[in-house]
């Protein structure tokens, strides 16, 4: 009952897939985590699986959410995923597990301040009315002294092709799990939208029950303006989390005490440090997406004390330190689709070694001294 992460004893332990299920990790290459442990693993995969750039391949890989029962499960969560809507203004877009794109239902308004009010509904019968009802729904909590009525998310992020088109208007948009967005330019301009949006929810106004749609399907292929928004040092914990556990699931070893420590810490998110064992190979400069496999590999030749992970391409160098060398390098395949991870052969393995030997990193790596196992 021993933690592989924080190696303190625990009640009850969880299986950890060391590469992230949502990445194609499977059971068969799991640690024992206790629930606090797992607790700050999770974030860290979540930001790279849902909100990274590598959550566009992760998302369009044939791999079924992680919590299929779950509203909120296996979508991407970027700070805006828009589209030129052919009726008017801009459609709200939901990208799910397996490249499944939809648009998310919302009610807009021109509030500007001189101008008639205008209104737009978008988004199917069903969903726009589920978006007033939540609202509605929350208006009639009762008011608690220190606590808010409800909570809604708020967001001016935009593109400023976006705020600079009068065709914008401020929305509420319902998210997975009935989670209302409000999005707008500016605070101003959200408050003037809400002042419209009380007016019509405390009205007797109904949702039509079929408006016209002639012209507003959204063609395959048209442009969408995405925005990321993520903690990068996530994305090479999680790496690195990735490196340390096949490294002890493959050669039952372990590294030098101090850096075993220091990486598991690293790993976890609990250095003060600035320094990192982890450094990241140039970025591609395409989104395209492929079926090519993750691989990691141990002690090549021309850097025999580190692991090289490459996720959808995304190649991380990570320090192990000198009890990490083996006498042969050894490589992991893992399909993206969760059809299995293995140990590569040897043509394999040289094979992944030439096609990442030109890799050049983008920053030294530099071990803090005295780091005690804590």
């Amino acid at each position: 009952m021993i933690c592989f992460w924080c190696h303190a004893e625990a009640n009850s332990l969880t299986d950890d897939h060391i590469i992230p299920y949502s990445l194609g990790g499977t059971d068969d290459w799991t640690v024992k985590s206790c629930a606090y442990c797992q607790n700050l693993l999770s974030k860290a995969e979540h930001e790279v699986a849902r909100k990274s750039m590598l959550a566009i391949h992760a998302l369009t890989a044939p791999v079924a959410p992680r919590h299929p029962e779950r509203p909120t499960s296996g979508h991407l969560k970027p700070e805006y995923f828009m589209v030129k809507h052919p009726e008017g203004g801009y459609g709200e877009t939901l990208f799910s597990a397996c490249d499944r794109a939809s648009l998310l239902p919302y009610f807009e308004f021109k509030v500007v301040p001189g101008e008639p009010l205008e209104g737009r509904v978008r988004g199917t019968t069903e969903g726009a009315r589920r978006l007033l009802d939540v609202f509605r729904s929350g208006l009639k909590n009762t008011p608690v002294p220190g606590r808010f009525l409800f909570e809604i998310n708020v967001s001016c992020a935009l593109d400023p092709s976006i705020s600079d088109d009068k065709d914008f208007w401020p929305r509420i948009v319902l998210l997975p799990g009935d989670r209302l967005l409000l999005r707008g330019r500016n605070p101003e301009e959200i408050t003037r939208f809400i002042h419209v949006l009380m007016w019509l929810a405390t009205s007797d106004y109904a949702v039509p029950e079929v408006w016209s749609t002639k012209g507003g399907e959204i063609n395959g292929g048209t442009p969408h303006l995405l925005a990321l928004k993520f903690d990068p040092q996530a994305v090479r914990r999680v790496a690195a989390k990735v490196a340390y556990g096949l490294f002890a699931a493959v050669t039952n070893g372990a590294l030098e005490s101090d850096h075993d420590a220091y990486l598991r810490r690293y790993i976890l998110g609990l250095l003060d440090s600035t320094d990192e064992p982890v450094c990241e190979g140039p970025m591609p400069l395409t989104t395209t997406t492929s079926n090519e496999p993750h691989h990691v590999v141990f002690s090549p030749d021309y850097d025999p004390q580190s692991a090289i992970v490459s996720l959808y391409g995304y190649a991380f160098r990570i320090e192990l330190g000198p009890r990490s060398k083996l006498s042969n390098p050894v490589a992991v395949i893992c399909q993206i689709d969760g059809s299995g991870i293995r140990l590569a052969s040897a043509d394999e393995t040289r094979e992944v070694i030439e096609s990442i030997s030109s890799i050049m990193f983008n920053q030294p790596w530099k071990h803090p001294p005295g780091i005690a196992d804590q």
